[in-house]
């Protein structure tokens, strides 16, 4: 949702929790990032362990985007 020019919500939350899991240089997205990529080929990614989420209920499963420089 936005109001005023500014963005807020569970899937806001959800993306700030998943920013903190991640390590230096790793870029991490949800389940739903990972299923609206579909079946491009030009993307790579490896499932990680699912996690708790601060504030959010139940385990969440994520994915790493494998990538090169």
């Amino acid at each position: 949702m936005q109001s005023r020019g500014d963005f807020f919500g569970t899937v806001v939350n959800k993306a700030s929790r998943i920013t903190t899991v991640g390590a230096a240089g790793e870029i991490l997205v949800s389940d739903a990032t990972r299923a609206m990529v579909g079946g491009r080929t030009d993307f790579s990614f490896s499932e990680i362990e699912p996690r708790l989420l601060k504030g959010l209920r139940g385990h969440h499963v994520l994915y790493r985007l494998d990538w090169q420089d």
